[in-house]
């Protein structure tokens, strides 16, 4: 963790799940923090947990102009920005047809141009900074599962926009990660009783994945070792991806008989 040590680091999304579990890993290392989140109460309660952290900011980075708040604070108390994880998003959960399509604009800005545009912000702001800037992407953008269509549209968007910048050579300062389902409350936020993908791993494993990843520069990390062969055996035709989509439909279709019952 040498890197971290002393180092200025931003964190979106830091009031819960991998977000909190980013800062108190980060913590013992560097106060050199600022958290952002939606929600106020969440980030007191961070500040309580971690009195020394440098900053915490409110900020809906579902708006466009979400990321002028973190850029705004920024330039009038730090000279640089050594690692930024930009892990706020939103999933939805329901067959493609039901999914609210007039909050496409909504995740798609918090998933996909929030991370895009804050990465450039802070290269803007920053040209001299060494910045690594670490996008929360998603094993949903390898492999759809039935209920997350808006979701994995954004996700894959990601990782399709990555992919060119690498390709035109200008992205050595990105990495997206790519977790699987993950402990958190996340799931929640989907949707009432929204089933739980398999397999599931926990935040501090994927955090600390995270921040291995990107203290080593690697451009995609891949929390879940198990994810990575099931896609090597899926590439050598062995046929996973189709039974795992046959699991998750019956999962929704359990789903929406519960919601109609309820």
């Amino acid at each position: 963790m040498s890197p971290y040590k002393d180092a200025c680091i931003v964190i979106t999304g830091a009031g819960s799940g991998i977000g909190l579990e980013l800062v108190r890993q980060l913590y013992p290392f560097s106060k050199r923090i600022v958290a952002v989140d939606i929600s106020l109460p969440l980030l007191e309660a961070l500040r309580i947990e971690m009195p020394e952290i440098e900053g915490i900011l409110e900020a809906d980075l579902s708006k466009k102009e979400g990321n002028a708040k973190i850029l705004s604070w920024l330039s009038t108390h730090w000279d640089r920005v050594d690692f930024c994880f930009a892990n706020a998003g939103k999933a939805f959960y329901a067959p493609a047809e039901q999914q609210p399509w007039d909050e496409m604009d909504l995740l798609f800005q918090l998933n996909v141009h929030s991370p895009i545009q804050l990465g450039y912000g802070l290269q803007a702001l920053y040209p001299k900074s060494a910045l690594r800037h670490v996008i929360t992407c998603s094993a949903i953008s390898h492999w759809a599962i039935p209920g997350y269509s808006m979701y994995a549209s954004t996700k894959a968007a990601l990782l399709q926009w990555a992919s060119t910048l690498w390709a035109e050579g200008k992205g050595d300062w990105l990495s997206l990660v790519f977790p699987i389902a993950t402990s958190t409350a996340f799931f929640d936020a989907a949707g009432p009783q929204v089933p739980i993908p398999t397999p599931i791993q926990s935040s501090k494993h994927v955090a600390f994945c995270m921040l291995k990843g990107a203290a080593q520069g690697k451009r995609k990390i891949y929390p879940s070792s198990l994810f990575r062969m099931l896609m090597l055996f899926q590439r050598m035709g062995f046929f996973l991806l189709p039974l795992v989509q046959k699991i998750e439909r019956q999962k929704l279709k359990r789903w929406l008989s519960f919601s109609k019952e309820s």
